[in-house]
């Protein structure tokens, strides 16, 4: 693992393509938390402030987070086609390393990237949820922290979407192009295919639904409204503006099993094909 871990670390820092996309990738998510810090609307009863304190800033940074999984899934894409493209692949075989153990050094650097991110948002949410949270508690702080976790298990979910793909088309430039009509518009022409109740049960669909749209009508609410069963009822999804959700338990258990059915494939594909 370790010497897996060493190897992955070389190939992918001696590429300056790498540290460029990774560090343009840190620079958008900052610089879109910070735009949206300074945002300041005049609407009665409503704060933007309220999207940056705890627990909110723990749905709403990884929701932001999310955009750039598609970023990241290029960069496993790019890194992937270069070991075809120039053959390394085929020498690490040489050198003594199976089939099996190319496709764990990727899923070792995917894993390595999920961490990056995580440790980037959760930096993020402390740095501004520190400074714009008034009221400080334990319970406060921690409320919905597990939803970052929810967000690395979801950047996995993209990297190994990316990483199959790669395998399958071995080229940089048609991989890329793949990925993104897969992810729009391949997938949702085939969801629309099948009943409503399926649609919800899709690879992108899945992984995508792990971190939603936040409920932007309650978080930023300055007052704190109920219905009759004692329920907020500035949600988008009880108002009608958004689909009804798969629980997040089944969500995770699904993105999991797409998790791991790409993996799989992938390890088909890389010990059946020619490197």
């Amino acid at each position: 693992m370790k010497k897996l871990f060493g190897l992955e670390k070389i190939k992918a820092l001696s590429y300056p393509a790498f540290k460029t996309l990774m560090i343009i990738h840190f620079v958008l998510f900052f610089l879109v938390i910070l735009i949206g810090s300074r945002l300041h609307f005049s609407i009665p009863g409503f704060s933007v402030k309220g999207l940056y304190q705890f627990p909110n800033i723990w749905e709403f940074f990884p929701w932001v987070a999310s955009w750039f999984n598609l970023f990241l899934a290029i960069v496993v894409i790019v890194l992937v086609g270069n070991e075809f493209a120039f053959k390394t692949f085929r020498q690490n075989v040489i050198d003594g390393l199976s089939r099996n153990d190319l496709i764990k050094g990727k899923l070792i650097l995917i894993v390595t990237i999920a961490i990056y991110t995580f440790v980037m948002v959760l930096l993020a949410v402390l740095i501004f949820g520190f400074i714009n949270t008034k009221e400080l508690s334990f319970t406060i702080i921690f409320e919905n922290s597990y939803l970052l976790l929810v967000y690395f298990i979801q950047a996995i979910g993209y990297m190994t979407l990316g990483l199959l793909i790669s395998i399958i088309f071995r080229n940089n430039g048609l991989s890329i192009i793949m990925f993104i009509l897969y992810y729009f518009p391949i997938e949702p022409i085939i969801r629309v295919m099948f009943k409503s109740e399926a649609r919800r049960f899709f690879p992108v669909k899945i992984i995508s639904n792990l971190t939603p749209t936040p409920e932007f009508l309650t978080m930023t609410s300055e007052k704190t409204y109920t219905n009759a069963s004692g329920t907020s009822s500035l949600d988008f999804s009880s108002i009608g503006l958004l689909p009804e959700k798969l629980p997040l338990g089944i969500t995770l258990i699904l993105a999991a099993g797409y998790i791991g059915f790409f993996i799989a494939l992938s390890t088909i594909l890389m010990n059946r094909k020619n490197l």
